[in-house]
């Protein structure tokens, strides 16, 4: 039996601190695969009285994106799930750049 096929699409790695951003992208640079920076920032006024009081907030999303045959993308995937769930974004000695 063969598999055969495209698989294509998009996955999100959300976060609010920029230095996960950084090891992030720093990964999926080495790892030759696209990706998209979004940032949302808000900026939330306490006291209308006093402008400076305002409380300003990032959250960033990283736009993955996967494309290629099942055999391709499935261990890139994997990888990127376990990185996701707490396996960290450290780059081994082969992905340096």
């Amino acid at each position: 039996m063969d598999m055969t096929g495209w698989v294509q699409g998009q996955v999100f790695v959300q976060t609010v601190d920029e230095k996960e951003v950084e090891q992030v992208t720093s990964f999926l640079t080495a790892r030759g695969l696209t990706f998209q920076v979004l940032t949302l920032s808000e900026r939330m006024v306490l006291n209308e009285a006093d402008p400076d009081s305002a409380v300003s907030t990032d959250r960033f999303s990283v736009a993955v994106q996967l494309g290629g045959f099942p055999q391709v993308v499935g261990p890139v995937l994997t990888d990127l799930v376990q990185r996701i769930h707490g396996g960290g974004w450290q780059l081994e000695e082969d992905d340096q750049v």
